[in-house]
């Protein structure tokens, strides 16, 4: 099961990326610069997140606050690629 989950957490991440990575519109640098942004943010969010002793699981007040926390911020990191995405697809004016 924790396969499974693994699996959907790297897709919910990869797919914007490789998205990214097909348009044509776009020089090939660019692209892939922005695939990288895409692919690395949420990583970079989590290590925030993991970084920071309260939301680490080290909370000494309040631990139960600091946990939902540090799950919904988990979750906002998985959510991130699409949001950057779709901000960096969108049509510039």
């Amino acid at each position: 099961m924790r396969i499974v989950l693994v699996l959907i957490a790297f897709g919910m991440i990869a797919v914007p990326a490789l998205l990214m990575l097909a348009r044509d519109d776009l020089p090939r640098g660019r692209r892939i610069a922005r695939a990288l942004v895409i692919f690395l943010a949420p990583a970079f969010a989590l290590g925030l997140i993991h970084g920071v002793p309260e939301l680490n699981g080290r909370a000494l007040q309040n631990p139960i606050a600091w946990t939902t926390l540090r799950l919904v911020l988990s979750g906002l990191a998985l959510i991130l690629p699409w949001c950057l995405y779709v901000w960096l697809a969108g049509p510039r004016r």
